[in-house]
């Protein structure tokens, strides 16, 4: 490169008047360095060195001495070190950072660097050096690194999984980082999700509700809640998600993400809805659910004047089975008759356990009178089939009450009522059969 004439002009003034080369080195430096490397004790430093550390230069002798009894042992060993390498070798840069203790005990950080002047032979015989005082940098570079760690612990400690995505257009993102609670729940590493978008990570369906909430946040600049469920590498999970924006010059430029698990307490309100609604032996629905559900299709059925049937169930000779092979047998009859009820219906149907050997079918649709006592006289021959456990072969008949809607009655306890009076019949004339209800049987 052509060598510019400012250049030049100003290595003629350094050469032809000390005060700019004072200006140099008072102003743009925090010390210069000669050092005698023939005289290794003798080293001149300017005053700026002495100030910046606390002393008086008057009070400091131009030797190496007076400086290595400051300078933080690792430092000077490590400064040393250096020098040798550099003198050896022109390429190796004498550069390096340390520790001077000033006079008030406080500690001064000093950039220290210096470059060799040799003989005519290439040996070392000067060193030239300037020191730059970098304590206010090395001050907040700890600052710093302290929020760093703190941010780090709060980030990695919390119980919550916590994401930081990157806005990058309309609807579009990529993920920047995942917190410690986020990569164990998920299965999803740090090194997995940067940079990825949502359907980088998620596959298109999913990843394309997701993004559609982060917009929902870009759009409103405020923080949105939402629950969500997630196929993720470690399972399915449940999730209650908080967005919140991170604004540059009135723009979304960024999403911090906190999900809170949700997958325990929604199991366990899914287990508490199933114990609810459902028999906890059988597995079909419970005596709560089956009225739920028949309040609930009188109403359909009536505005519509559709028909259904109702078959009220009571098994004949379960308590022979019960008092005589045990309750683990009777247990077994139970389960067996639920899973024979479930295979009989058909999808629109209904079926529950109303309470010991009692059962209910629910027959939606307007069959005829025919079709549902040939419904109910298959459901009997099916209830009558043996059932094996282990050696024994246990078998049980069944009482059937029928009651049709509306004919038999329009509301719940009167359809009740009289399926019950249907199956009573038949329990008085010997059990085992159907029967579906009249007025003339009463």
């Amino acid at each position: 490169m052509e060598e510019h004439y400012l250049q030049q002009e100003l290595y003629d003034l350094v050469k032809s008047d000390t005060g700019i080369f004072e200006f140099i080195q008072s102003g743009a430096l925090d010390g210069l360095w000669y050092w005698d490397l023939e005289q290794i004790e003798h080293e001149w430093l300017s005053p700026k060195f002495w100030t910046t550390l606390g002393y008086d230069p008057e009070d400091k002798k131009h030797l190496a001495s007076e400086w290595q009894n400051i300078i933080n042992e690792e430092d000077l060993a490590l400064s040393k070190e250096n020098l040798e390498k550099h003198c050896a070798d022109p390429d190796y840069p004498y550069d390096q950072i340390v520790r001077y203790k000033h006079k008030n005990g406080s500690t001064v950080w000093i950039r220290c660097r210096g470059m060799a002047i040799r003989d005519s032979m290439g040996k070392p015989v000067r060193m030239l050096g300037a020191h730059t005082d970098i304590t206010d940098l090395k001050i907040a570079e700890r600052e710093l690194s302290r929020i760093s760690s703190e941010y780090e612990k709060v980030f990695n400690g919390t119980q919550d999984a916590v994401f930081l995505l990157r806005v990058v257009g309309p609807g579009q993102f990529r993920f920047i980082r995942n917190n410690l609670a986020h990569q164990h729940k998920t299965g999803i590493l740090a090194d997995q999700i940067r940079d990825k978008s949502p359907q980088d990570l998620l596959g298109e369906e999913l990843g394309n509700i997701v993004a559609k909430n982060y917009q929902k946040c870009v759009e409103s600049k405020r923080v949105v809640t939402y629950e969500e469920e997630l196929a993720l590498p470690e399972g399915t999970r449940f999730w209650q998600t908080t967005l919140t924006p991170i604004l540059e010059q009135g723009n979304v430029a960024y999403i911090v993400g906190s999900a809170t698990d949700l997958t325990e307490r929604k199991n366990l309100e899914f287990k508490l809805e199933k114990y609810a609604h459902y028999d906890t032996l059988t597995g079909i629905s419970n005596r709560r659910l089956f009225f739920e559900y028949l309040e609930r299709i009188i109403c359909e059925r009536g505005e519509e004047s559709q028909k259904f049937s109702l078959l009220y169930i009571d098994l004949d000779g379960f308590k022979y089975v019960n008092d005589t092979h045990g309750h683990e047998a009777g247990d077994a009859v139970l389960i067996a008759i639920a899973n024979r009820l479930l295979q009989s219906i058909r999808n629109t149907d209904f079926v529950a356990r109303l309470g010991g050997d009692e059962f209910a079918v629910i027959l939606n649709g307007n069959q005829s009178f025919s079709a549902v006592q040939q419904f109910a006289i298959t459901l009997h021959d099916k209830i009558e089939e043996p059932i094996t456990m282990g050696p024994l072969h246990l078998t049980v008949s069944a009482s059937i009450g029928i009651a049709i809607f509306p004919d038999s009655g329009e509301d719940t306890e009167t359809l009740m009522r009289n399926a019950d009076v249907a199956m009573y019949d038949i329990k008085k004339n010997g059990k085992g059969g159907i029967k579906i209800y009249s007025k003339q049987v009463q």
